[in-house]
């Protein structure tokens, strides 16, 4: 790609100072200086943030279909292109992953910039709620920021974060629609350029916390994913799932596995922390599932602030634009599939409690200020080497209903030369609820006996 250095130029003026929130934020500002979910009314000074006027707008013939969302942007062009070459400049708005890879891959990859939209769009309810529990002095977070009061229902808990882990807790609870979502979901593993189908399997997902008006809701289950694998062959009816509470202190996660060997339902304690994920390749830990996934007790959380990030938005190329052949590359994903946009996050470190035992000494994530997608995610082992880095990619699921969703992400494994591609397939979203029934462990073994 040709580019003209002047403007490039501009663009690093631009962007140079990072964002960083006013502490002196309070529930008043809500409507106001700030969104009705707390992010940042204005755009920045430079004009390369806009300002937020409500979330994508989408033509009546835009419609989605079976499951897919046809690409709004699609006749947009990059900005600009980051290579290895260029990287160095713009090092303030790139993660630690995002420059090893540019780096390491400097013939293959470069990341592709494009004019920054501000989609996120939430239905009046969820911001209604939001507001309530910005203003209720009983919702907030107990047991050391490792759990939160029941008292938040139904929106954001902390739209106004002032701690690590209030912020992890909005990503945890962020709202992907109330009555829960269904996909195929097929996650591959690239090593050395070979490419392997782990699983592919039928999911559904669903959030309580927004369920206020369902009966027979234990109002304590924060989250809760179950899912049924139909290929390959060799693990094709096995089932598991698990549950979070919004106090995994006093309810500690309840985790499942159906065998069709054994015929048996078990439960799965260790389907957390640093455990390998053998449905993914063990590329991933459970609690690395969509980047974190869990209880937070093991880490020390830090809220670093606010800052401007080059994070993937709008991808609906990659994730259905391009086939798999298409997106797989032998090192990383291709670069032509990913849409990447600047935007402000919240930063959060993690570090690993004195004592205790986990894989990764340090960890780091970006959280959209829009959404509280967990845009980007680095580790680092025992040594300070980076182990691991990741990147969940962000649509705005427009039309009926109107809500963020992230439910495909990429991991890279820096100590064994590979990553995984885990969500790819068509997302449904459910008019109802499923009953307690549909949702019993039992009852989702049984239909896969074969």
């Amino acid at each position: 790609m040709n580019m003209n250095r002047i403007a490039i130029s501009s663009l690093l003026l631009a962007v140079a100072s990072p964002a960083i929130g006013n502490p002196a934020w309070t529930a008043d500002d809500i409507g106001h200086a700030l969104t009705r979910f707390g992010s940042e009314k204005a755009g920045n000074e430079a004009g390369t943030i806009p300002e937020y006027t409500g979330g994508l707008q989408v033509a009546a013939n835009l419609q989605p279909g079976d499951g897919l969302w046809p690409n709004p942007f699609a006749e947009e062009a990059p900005l600009f292109r980051i290579t290895a070459e260029n990287a160095d400049e713009f090092a303030d708005q790139l993660s630690s992953g995002q420059m090893r890879l540019l780096k390491e891959h400097a013939d293959t990859y470069y990341m592709d910039i494009y004019p920054t939209h501000r989609t996120a769009a939430f239905p009046e309810e969820f911001l209604a709620a939001t507001e309530q529990n910005a203003r209720n002095p009983e919702c907030g977070s107990i047991h050391d920021g490792l759990s939160v009061s029941e008292a938040c229902r139904g929106g954001l808990p902390f739209p106004i974060p002032e701690t690590g882990q209030e912020v992890m807790w909005n990503y945890l609870l962020n709202y992907q629609g109330v009555n829960g979502w269904d996909w195929n979901h097929s996650a591959y593993v690239v090593n050395q350029g070979h490419i392997t189908l782990t699983n592919t399997n039928r999911s559904t997902g669903e959030k309580p916390f927004y369920q206020t008006e369902v009966t027979g809701r234990d109002p304590k289950v924060a989250s809760r994913i179950w899912s049924r694998i139909v290929a390959p062959a060799r693990s094709a009816g096995t089932a598991s799932g698990y549950w979070d509470h919004l106090d995994p202190v006093a309810d500690d996660r309840y985790a499942w596995s159906y065998s069709t060997g054994q015929r048996r339902i078990r439960r799965a304690p260790e389907f957390s922390y640093d455990t390998p994920n053998s449905a993914f390749g063990s590329v991933s830990f459970y609690d690395e599932i969509f980047l974190f996934s869990g209880k937070m007790d093991r880490f020390d959380w830090t809220l670093e602030g606010k800052k401007e990030m080059f994070i993937p938005y709008s991808n609906y190329e990659l994730k259905w634009g391009c086939d798999m052949e298409t997106k797989l590359m032998d090192k990383h994903i291709n670069p032509a599939c990913e849409r990447w946009e600047l935007h402000r996050v919240w930063v959060v470190s993690a570090e690993r409690k004195e004592g205790i035992r986990h894989a990764q000494k340090s960890r780091r994530y970006y959280i959209d200020e829009d959404t509280f997608g967990a845009a980007l995610y680095d580790a680092w082992d025992n040594s300070g080497e980076m182990f691991r880095s990741g990147a969940q990619y962000n649509i705005q699921a427009y039309g009926i209903p109107n809500n963020p969703l992230q439910d495909s992400y990429s991991l890279y494994d820096f100590t064994r030369s590979q990553y995984g591609m885990f969500g790819n397939g068509p997302t449904r979203y459910r008019a109802a609820p499923v009953t307690e029934r549909e949702a019993n462990p039992q009852t989702i073994a049984a239909g896969q006996r074969r």
